[in-house]
């Protein structure tokens, strides 16, 4: 049984987790039909920006299911390839993925957030990787975490188990933002808003061009960036993009692509 709804409604693509009884846990079919609907969402023209939620305000997510685990005798392989697969469809998305965190979110979901384009947290929840005390080594966090809180922190956080609260979190860049719990939709609408009046192209290239610099030295970043910025500026974007402004007029994006 897939334990998410999916929707399409007003320019976004939404992605709810509807398993609260569970903690809003994320099994292997829920995960297998999620990579199929971002798919879907990535092919949709009226799709702008893809929105992770979750049902219910106690947890965003719990991350996978546990059961599952004693279920395949404990053989973690089909259980972190399909967390793998979801991961790397998100980043590779051409649309722009946000999360909406307004509950505790532990595990998977914490590498969820760490694959998420932008992430908008309630200030007093609770986000953190306690994976150690199941005795799991987590094999997303240890490579990706240092990189944005340094090595001693991502100690601190795996070794320790201890959750940090989403305004921390926002503090040390694990999420984007981070704003009182009665303020969380207002911001989440805030950043979708702003995401559907731009380009979509050029959120596409953005995005690509921030991930694939990830993986390459800074001057090889730069001259990647640079690159990209040449061949945009090519296309009819940054042409409408600025008339637009000095003619006080929103920008027409219907020709993206042509």
């Amino acid at each position: 049984m897939v334990n998410a709804t999916f929707s399409v409604a007003d320019g976004i693509g939404r992605i709810s987790i509807e398993r609260e009884e569970a903690l809003n846990s994320i099994d292997l079919e829920t995960k297998e039909a999620i990579i199929e609907r971002l798919s879907d969402y990535e092919d949709d023209e009226d799709v702008r920006a893809v929105l992770f939620e979750t049902e219910g305000d106690r947890a965003f997510t719990a991350g996978g299911d546990l059961k599952e685990v004693v279920d395949l005798d404990f053989e973690l392989e089909p259980f972190t390839e399909s967390w793998d697969r979801l991961f790397t469809r998100m980043v590779t998305l051409d649309t722009p993925t946000v999360a909406k965190v307004d509950g505790f979110t532990f595990g998977g979901g914490f590498d969820l957030v760490l694959h998420t384009d932008i992430v908008v947290a309630a200030e007093d929840v609770q986000i953190g990787q306690p994976e150690v005390n199941l005795g799991i080594v987590n094999h997303f966090s240890p490579a990706l975490l240092p990189g944005t809180v340094g090595l001693n922190k991502t100690l601190d956080l795996l070794l320790t188990g201890e959750p940090i609260t989403g305004k921390r979190a926002a503090e040390l860049g694990l999420v984007a933002r981070a704003v009182p719990a009665d303020e969380l939709d207002e911001e989440v609408e805030s950043v979708l808003s702003a995401l559907k009046s731009h380009s979509p192209e050029i959120l596409s290239r953005i995005k690509s061009v921030v991930y694939e610099g990830t993986e390459m030295s800074p001057s090889a970043a730069l001259t990647h960036a640079e690159r990209v910025a040449h061949e945009t500026g090519e296309g009819p974007w940054m042409r409408e993009g600025v008339e637009a402004q000095l003619e006080k007029r929103d920008p027409e994006w219907a020709y993206d692509g042509e």
